[in-house]
């Protein structure tokens, strides 16, 4: 029974990577005609605001948009069905899982011009660093700049005591690509933590960053196929990202 729910939770999650996927396509071509990039949306003010450090677990998330339309030549296109796909991490949530729309986890999403208020299917947890984000990668021509924003904040209170992973990780230091979602890293995987599923690379003499093994990255070993689950300390990487996420990563020594 174990092993169904797991595989109907792999199928869904899959579903709603393809339903992205297509909102992305459909972006793009709705942006088409334009020689240059629209004006990007942004977050004017958010409750509890970036960076809180002491915020109501039982609380809506509200966050207020600088717009959430844009003139088009065929008509407005309107962004809030895409802002309304809300993504979470941190405590309950490890370290992400869509918490709105159809294929969420039960999370609402109500809007009353450019605020939209999210409420979480059950309270959140107390003493818990949260990230919410919702993103829109575009590109065409040129690379456009992200549309949409984060933010990050602990709620008050003493947290569980339930010796989570999650709960020793800043979800602050990981990493999605560059200001389009896309871009390369080069480095040499630092650490492993094996429970989130996260790999540490070295860039350069100091720089590190935090990278999400996603389910389904392609990982090539000198020019084979491999699995990430081979991946050791040591090893030389090429990461790419593209919407966001890590893709591709490219190994290159001893297997």
């Amino acid at each position: 029974m174990q092993n169904d729910k797991s595989k109907f939770k792999n199928e869904k999650n899959k579903f709603c990577v393809l339903i992205c996927i297509f909102n992305f396509i459909f972006l793009i071509f709705d942006l088409s005609s334009y020689a240059v990039c629209p004006p990007p949306i942004k977050i004017v003010s958010s409750q509890p605001t970036d960076k809180a450090k002491a915020a109501d677990p039982t609380a809506s998330i509200v966050i207020t948009w600088d717009k959430t339309s844009f003139q088009l030549p065929a008509g407005i296109h309107n962004y809030k069905p895409m802002l309304e796909s809300i993504n979470i991490a941190g405590g309950r949530y490890g370290l992400g899982t869509l918490l709105t729309t159809e294929w969420g986890v039960g999370g609402q999403v109500a809007w009353e011009g450019d605020k939209e208020t999210i409420t979480p299917e059950s309270p959140l947890e107390p003493g818990t660093q949260y990230r919410i984000w919702t993103y829109i990668y575009t590109s065409g021509g040129e690379a456009c700049p992200v549309y949409g924003g984060e933010i990050v904040f602990i709620t008050a209170g003493n947290p569980p005591e339930d010796n989570k992973p999650i709960r020793k990780f800043d979800l602050t230091t990981l990493y999605y690509g560059n200001e389009t979602g896309s871009g390369k890293i080069e480095g040499e995987i630092a650490e492993m933590n094996n429970d989130l599923h996260v790999i540490t690379v070295k860039e350069g003499v100091l720089k590190k960053v935090n990278i999400i093994l996603y389910e389904g990255v392609m990982v090539m070993r000198n020019g084979n196929m491999a699995l990430p689950s081979a991946l050791k300390v040591g090893d030389k990487v090429t990461g790419e990202f593209m919407g966001g996420r890590l893709f591709m990563l490219t190994v290159t020594g001893a297997p």
